[in-house]
């Protein structure tokens, strides 16, 4: 009988981020909050799966520290950029194979805009 081939996903939901972020410079000056999902999977399920031992996993709580450090001194005019960022320092501590997207939520003041808009980026189609 042939073995089934197992995958695993790690979501970071609704992570909120206050990014210096907006067209024009008076938007920079004061941050705001976004919004910010991550979705990694895997090529093969981490061995924390069997262990229970976070060393045999990657730590979304480091994941996030880094993020956060990476992104506090910089200022990004459009969320395209801040995705394509945020994607870069994630993917750099993920195995080779690992399938990332990021998405950023962001709440402009438009007249009649009630959800905010969001911007995905990453490696392949996922359904929120």
């Amino acid at each position: 009988m042939p073995t089934k081939k197992l995958y695993s996903t790690l979501l970071i939901r609704n992570l909120e981020l206050n990014i210096n972020l907006g067209w024009r410079n008076r938007e920079r000056k004061q941050e705001q909050a976004v919004l910010l999902d991550i979705t990694i999977r895997f090529p093969q399920p981490p061995t924390a799966c069997k262990s229970d031992q976070l060393e045999d996993t990657h730590c979304y709580a480091t994941l996030i520290d880094d993020i956060r450090g990476k992104l506090a001194e910089k200022n990004f005019r459009l969320i395209e950029h801040l995705s394509a960022e945020i994607y870069a320092i994630a993917k750099a501590q993920l195995p080779k194979k690992t399938m990332l997207n990021i998405r950023i939520t962001k709440y402009p003041k438009i007249k009649g805009l009630t959800n905010g808009v969001c911007f995905d980026y990453g490696d392949e189609k996922t359904s929120w």
